[in-house]
């Protein structure tokens, strides 16, 4: 009997961690504002960000640990009778790192490999913030007498970081660098 009640608390434990675990992730980054528009047949995305680093993050990375940013775009089918289907999704990865030697802060578009100095933090911050006219997709793939919608979000990809930080990242809140995703109809 006593070994049953040790397994109940450990599964209590596990699931409440992982409840507490999913409520402080996304409490440091904020979409403020997006935008979808047309040019040319081909649908662009605009979007603005608030993103703030917590201490040991933003400590990590003035000590060398490069972090790596990613946006994740997601247009929606919505459909009646089952869960909405995933049409079109596309990732923008950004590296942000620190230079001690110039004091500057370089962001890398790991997508089409454009790197950009900063003299500051907020300057690169705002860079990896901030997109504009990024490419999704032509607007003939958007079928007619269908409700779409789209969902974006920006984060920290743990997996990133060094192999000795993960565990401590996984498990700890100073790690959980996430928007939740806003949505909007397109």
């Amino acid at each position: 009997m006593l070994i049953n009640i040790k397994k109940i608390n450990l599964i209590y434990m596990i699931i409440l961690m992982i409840f507490s675990y999913e409520l402080t992730y996304a409490a440091n980054i904020n979409i403020v504002s997006t935008k979808t528009y047309i040019d040319n047949d081909i649908i662009y995305l605009d979007s603005y960000s608030e993103l703030k680093l917590t201490k040991e993050a933003y400590k990590a990375l003035r000590q060398g640990i490069s972090l790596e940013m990613h946006t994740d775009f997601q247009l929606l089918e919505k459909r009646k009778w089952l869960w909405n289907k995933i049409v079109f999704k596309k990732t923008l990865v950004h590296k942000l790192e620190h230079k001690p030697l110039t004091e500057n802060f370089l962001v890398t578009n790991l997508n089409n490999g454009v790197v950009n100095y900063y003299k500051n933090f907020d300057a690169a911050v705002n860079a990896i913030s901030k997109i504009s006219k990024m490419k999704l997709f032509d607007k003939n793939k958007l079928k007619k007498n269908i409700n779409y919608s789209a969902r974006i979000r920006l984060f920290l990809n743990v997996d990133s970081l060094p192999s000795p930080l993960r565990p401590r990242a996984y498990f700890s809140s100073d790690w959980n660098i996430s928007s939740q995703w806003y949505r909007w109809k397109i």
